[in-house]
């Protein structure tokens, strides 16, 4: 008779159960010093289960902390079952002391659980259908004990056929169970040290990288502390954090007025000015900690904006803004720097401003020496003065006088005096040769090396009509130019500052932006002498009676005569300029003549009819432009 495979094992491990348990016991060990992953084990010990107790299948099922147990390792158990085995897991509430899955009976009691027949065990309905298909009859499971006897889970081992598991068998799986316990204790163990080692790793390559960071930053600040040494002015930082931030800068004031900017082409400038002039928007960003995201002005990319403000004694505050196409914020290391930076650029405006404070009063008494005859007694120490300060005072100089014109936005000049001498050394700081800035009651003169007067739109900065333009924007907009005649040298400024200022207090706000006196010609001449009180009456009078006719007639005698006057007294030329026929006017210089009973023939009644018609262009009077009708 032969002896069946299943029975010969059997018999073999109960006559040398060494021989055939501690291989077993061996790899499983081996296994869990070798660190190899949970499942790999826990499948391990699930087929050494089944091979040693002639099992047909079985499965390691690992209790977690919302009491549901996983599936972790197994043997013989089809894919399917597994699935969902996990899919829907067992629950531990699921069974009693004596119904319920063997499974989740054994870690609720911590007693290992045989059944004979799996089918005569209550509370197993949602079971049988899988457990027809992998063809289980009778179940041993035994609970996986923690060190401190609570359950971890269960192994469960299972055969085809109806079977009564011996003591032996049950002392064994209880063995097994253990070795299992080991092995997920030691897995939980070796997952929570990795744990640690990565998050102290990672804390450790946050710290070296903030170190790196900071180091950086830190010498950020050394260089941008080195460059206000170098006295390279706001511009000069605003570029160079740029390029270390690589971000749009912008430096400004709290009401928006902005210092310096860069780099020059950035598109981000635009949506900053609307952003520093929104106070809504500003809030938001210091809400967020100085750093904030939103969308650009006509743009889709998202912006990251920071804000560094400061304050400074006797300023306004002064602001730090950088912003960079990012969906991610400054950091606090950037935002850090930011404010040490900001810090640094109060601290350089307000150097500044003591610098052009302290140039404002060298300049004003300079100019008040030499505009002085007592002092100029003494020209050779003046102009050494002059020089020592660094001016050019023997060459050749443009006399620029700012006049602030009282409107509503400037109502007393006075009041705008020292804000445009501070915009306007600002501006003339780095030329060379020096200009002199400084003012001069309620003016302010600006004494340019060289031949400022017929400077082109869009020249470089140094030149007359960015100085005016500049000095405009400081005050709104209330304030004109007037150029002087040439002056030869420093010491020779007081006929052309007489002219320029004659021609001053001619200005209203509907005055040319920059009126030049060498353009007027000879008829500058008479402005010194002259007061410009009584140029304008002597204006008004003459061209009065045109004056009248224009508002009874249309208001077109005035503008003919000025054209006629530009074009050289020649009448066809006065029609081609004014889109009219030559008779036309001829018709209105007829006019003109009787309206003010002079001659238009006679060279001295054309003298008095231009110096008039000179006052009124230097005011910038309405009348001349035409088209003036009586009201009603």
């Amino acid at each position: 008779m032969t002896e069946s495979p299943v029975r010969g094992r059997t018999a073999r491990r109960r006559d040398d159960p060494l021989s055939t348990w501690m291989p077993a016991v061996t790899d499983t060990l081996r296994a869990i010093n070798a660190e190899q992953d949970l499942p790999h084990v826990l499948t391990l010990i699930a087929r050494h289960a089944c091979e040693l107790l002639d099992l047909k299948q079985c499965a390691v099922y690992v209790l977690r902390s919302d009491a549901t147990f996983r599936l972790e390792g197994s043997h013989g158990l089809t894919p399917d079952y597994v699935a969902w085995a996990n899919l829907e897991p067992m629950r531990l509430s699921e069974s009693t002391a004596s119904s319920g899955p063997p499974t989740a009976r054994a870690a609720l009691t911590m007693n290992p659980v045989c059944v004979r027949n799996i089918f005569d065990e209550p509370g197993l309905d949602r079971w049988h259908t899988m457990m027809t298909r992998e063809g289980f009859h009778s179940v041993l499971a035994a609970p996986l004990r923690a060190a401190d006897q609570t359950a971890m889970g269960t192994i469960t081992g299972y055969t085809t056929e109806d079977r009564l598991f011996e003591a032996e068998q049950i002392r064994l799986m209880t063995l097994l169970s253990d070795h299992a316990a080991v092995a997920i204790a030691a897995a939980r163990r070796r997952d929570s040290e990795r744990a640690a080692i990565a998050e102290l790793s990672s804390a450790n390559e946050e710290l070296l990288a903030h170190q790196r960071r900071m180091a950086r930053l830190h010498v950020v600040q050394q260089e941008l502390t080195r460059l206000l040494l170098q006295d390279v002015g706001l511009a000069g930082i605003a570029e160079f954090l740029a390029g270390e931030l690589d971000a749009a800068i912008r430096i400004d004031t709290d009401d928006g007025t902005e210092l310096a900017t860069a780099p020059m082409d950035s598109p981000l400038h635009a949506w900053l000015e609307t952003v520093a002039h929104d106070e809504a928007g500003t809030a938001r960003v210091m809400e967020a900690g100085g750093s904030g995201r939103t969308r650009g002005s006509g743009r889709t990319d998202p912006v990251a904006v920071c804000l560094a403000p400061t304050t400074g004694a006797g300023l306004s505050r002064t602001r730090l803004w950088a912003a960079r196409t990012s969906r991610d914020r400054f950091d606090e290391d950037e935002r850090w720097a930011m404010q040490g930076c900001a810090l640094l650029i109060a601290l350089e405006r307000s150097r500044l401003e003591r610098q052009s404070e302290a140039e404002a009063r060298l300049t004003k008494d300079l100019l008040a020496d030499l505009l002085s005859p007592a002092a100029m007694v003494h020209s050779e120490s003046v102009m050494a003065r002059a020089t020592a300060l660094g001016y050019h005072p023997h060459g050749p100089h443009t006399l620029a006088l700012f006049v602030p014109v009282p409107d509503d936005s400037v109502p007393a000049p006075a009041a705008a005096i020292p804000e445009i001498t501070t915009t306007l050394l600002g501006l003339t700081r780095g030329m060379r040769p020096r200009p002199v800035v400084g003012s001069i009651g309620d003016s302010v003169v600006v004494l340019l090396p060289g031949d400022y007067t017929h400077c082109a739109e869009g020249s470089p900065p140094t030149a007359l009509g960015s100085l005016a333009g500049h000095a405009r924007e400081a005050t709104g907009g209330a304030v004109r130019c007037v150029v002087g005649p040439p002056v030869p040298s420093l010491a020779e400024i007081q006929p052309s500052l007489a002219v320029a200022s004659r021609a001053g207090s001619l200005l209203t706000t509907a005055s040319p932006e920059i009126v030049s006196m060498p353009d007027l010609g000879v008829y500058a001449l008479l402005l010194e002498s002259g007061s410009g009180e009584a140029l304008t009456r002597f204006a008004e009078a003459t061209l009065a009676p045109i004056a009248d006719s224009d508002l009874k007639r249309g208001g077109w005698l005035l503008p003919t005569l000025h054209t006629w006057l530009r074009a050289g007294m020649s009448t066809r030329g006065t029609a081609e300029r004014l889109f009219v026929h030559p008779n036309t006017v001829g018709y209105r210089l007829k006019r003109v003549a009787a309206a003010t009973g002079l001659d238009l023939s006679s060279p001295a009644d054309l003298m008095s009819l231009q110096l008039a018609l000179m006052v009124f262009e230097v005011r910038g009077d309405p009348r001349l432009r035409g088209g003036q009708r009586q009201a009603g």
